[in-house]
């Protein structure tokens, strides 16, 4: 159930329009909605949930990385994931991820929020 939060955030830093965006695509079922702390609104099309990661890796340096970090947690079709964005050694961010997932395991809607909250 957390192949397609890992496919979604691997996309992330893909050079290729093409094939990122069948990635994206890949990982969400027939509902899209996303949203984090960098969004003006939810997105809620494909074409701008598109658009959006595409902008992520052209202000990156050479080099970065977006990792989902063991384990997922997946309870009754939700899933939480925290996620490593990797700029270098001395520079990274984490936020954590809330997803709806369809019977398939496929995301229909993701909520991201930066750190990973109390601890």
């Amino acid at each position: 159930m957390s192949d397609a939060l890992n496919s979604f955030f691997a996309a992330w830093t893909m050079t290729e329009d093409e094939g990122r965006d069948d990635q994206i695509a890949s990982a969400f079922g027939n509902t899209v909605y996303y949203v984090d702390p960098r969004t003006e609104a939810p997105l809620s099309d494909m074409a701008a949930l598109c658009g959006y990661v595409g902008q992520f890796l052209p202000m990156c340096p050479p080099g970065a990385r977006v990792e989902v970090a063991d384990p997922v947690d997946v309870n009754s079709g939700h899933a939480r994931a925290t996620v490593n964005f990797i700029m270098s050694d001395e520079m990274r961010q984490q936020g954590q991820y809330f997803a709806d997932l369809d019977a398939n395991g496929k995301i229909t809607r993701l909520v991201g929020f930066v750190g990973k909250g109390a601890e």
